[in-house]
């Protein structure tokens, strides 16, 4: 093909510009929404919010490089998180109101099976998060947690959260 002007071939950007072009967009709209809950709702001291906003996103790229998401694993997460949440919650809840409330604490350990190192973290912040548990040290790949009632089926509930976060992630 001859390149005459007006007649040059369209070079399309990269895919790695275009995943970070996405990566970045996608980080804007999300400190953005954060900013806006902080501010109540108000766009009064946007143009600062502003700032900081572009600032965050930045340094993000630069911290926290792309983290190859899949979209299509936010719905089976979403609900079963909050799920989640809301048990834990109530969980406590009710050991705070029952102090009578028997238990059977105990340190369990669970075989991480996630490799994406982001998917590792989140696994781990999220098991705290599950009822009656807290993580207490992550080693290579296996996790000790502590539970109130060691009685409880812990490991099922472990093996279905690692496989909801990892149809979050490409890998």
């Amino acid at each position: 093909m001859v390149n005459e002007p007006g007649n040059q071939a369209k070079r399309s950007p990269r895919p790695g510009v275009i995943a970070g072009a996405r990566c970045f967009a996608f980080r804007l709209a999300l400190f953005g929404v954060i900013w806006w809950g902080l501010a109540g709702g108000s766009l009064q001291d946007w143009p600062l919010g502003l700032f900081f906003v572009l600032a965050a996103a930045v340094s993000s790229m630069f911290l926290v490089p792309g983290q190859n998401l899949r979209l299509p694993g936010l719905p089976g997460f979403i609900p079963f998180f909050l799920h989640l949440s809301l048990l834990g919650g109530l969980d406590v809840t009710s050991r705070a109101f029952r102090p009578s409330m028997p238990l059977k604490t105990g340190i369990i350990m669970h075989r991480v099976q996630l490799e994406h190192p982001t998917a590792r973290v989140l696994f781990v912040w999220v098991v705290s998060l599950l009822p009656g548990t807290a993580s207490v040290q992550l080693v290579d790949q296996s996790l000790r947690i502590h539970v109130l009632d060691a009685a409880q089926p812990h490991q099922d509930r472990l093996k279905d959260l690692e496989k909801r976060i990892q149809a979050l992630f490409r890998t």
